[in-house]
């Protein structure tokens, strides 16, 4: 079976090339202010979340490449104010540059928002980066005490799976879909954050295994859902949180 990443390779390398275009700076280059050391899953999922479902209902590839783009503006803008350390020891150009380099493709998204003319999404993806900085300083303030599966849980919620359900829906939306059809993608998206956050993390297999399981589930009320583009996606991201959890499992 084709993997979704070499389903939509082009895709991919057009987001990939507009990203390095787009971010490039004149007086350095993007890895010599921070270091992102993504894997598969950080380069690719946000945007493959958009792209699939927007391809399942006939949506616009063009347009869908650039909402893509965008939620990968924000994904690597939230990962790179990740980076700050609150450490009085840190060099003053470290503690800077993260902040400036991350505010730097916050405004990277708005000025795509602009250019693709979709000004009527930014509503809800202002919203959705309030929540992933709310659970940022959530999972800050509780650094040093022992957090319950259930806060654990509102954490990701907030940080990563209100960015993967909203890369859902509006893919959704953009494709034409009605809004049941919308809230279900968004529950789908909702589910693949949680099992790539708890993976990523390291968490209990069994979260995984649950949030991809409730995927599944809401798949299944949709029409034809084995032969689109959706399936592939949660085969997509099971596959690669199944060899993190195996190597925790091995260590």
């Amino acid at each position: 079976m084709l993997l979704l990443s070499e389903h939509f390779k082009e895709e991919l390398e057009e987001i990939k090339r507009t990203l390095r275009r787009e971010i490039k700076l004149k007086a350095a280059e993007f890895d010599e202010l921070v270091e992102l050391n993504f894997g598969e899953l950080e380069n690719n999922a946000c945007p493959l979340i958009v792209l699939a479902v927007s391809q399942t209902f006939g949506g616009a590839a063009r347009s869908a490449i650039g909402l893509a783009t965008i939620f990968q503006y924000i994904f690597m803008a939230d990962q790179v104010h990740r980076l700050m350390k609150d450490d009085p020891d840190l060099e003053e150009s470290k503690r800077q540059f993260p902040v400036l380099v991350g505010d730097f493709l916050y405004g990277k998204f708005f000025l795509s928002l602009c250019k693709e003319k979709m000004l009527h999404f930014l509503a809800p993806l202002a919203k959705v980066i309030e929540n992933m900085n709310q659970g940022a300083i959530i999972r800050w303030l509780s650094r040093d005490k022992k957090v319950s599966d259930g806060e654990y849980i509102r954490t990701i919620e907030m940080e990563r799976a209100s960015l993967t359900g909203l890369a859902a829906r509006l893919g959704a939306e953009l494709a034409g879909c009605p809004l049941k059809v919308q809230e279900q993608c968004e529950t789908i998206g909702w589910n693949l954050g949680i099992a790539w956050a708890a993976s990523q993390e390291r968490r209990s297999g069994g979260m995984v295994d649950f949030a991809l399981t409730e995927a599944r589930s809401i798949l299944r009320e949709l029409p034809d859902h084995r032969n689109h583009s959706l399936n592939q996606l949660i085969d997509y991201i099971e596959s690669n949180v199944e060899v993190k959890t195996l190597e925790l499992n091995y260590r």
